[in-house]
């Protein structure tokens, strides 16, 4: 029997990468019991979204964790009103 022999660019092969630097020390985020009514300033309009966490960024600013059509994004909380 002969043995089948692959192409080299056949092979598959994982790709390379370097290890993810982590930082000291983890952020604290908190969520409301349930989701508030939020409007969130975007490009000068404000968005309807739902406040679902906070946290203490790494430059120690605090963001808002809002939800808007099943998005998730951290804004800053000054950019965020109730509504």
């Amino acid at each position: 029997m002969t043995e089948l022999q692959h192409h080299p660019s056949a092979v598959r092969r994982h790709p390379v990468t370097a290890p993810v630097q982590k930082s000291d020390a983890m952020s604290v985020a908190t969520s409301p019991a349930r989701p508030v009514a939020v409007q969130v300033r975007i490009g000068g309009r404000w968005i309807a979204g739902q406040e679902v966490g906070r946290r203490t960024g790494a430059a120690g600013a605090d963001e808002v964790l809002v939800s808007h059509h099943g998005h998730l994004v951290w804004v800053d909380h000054q950019s965020v009103r109730s509504s």
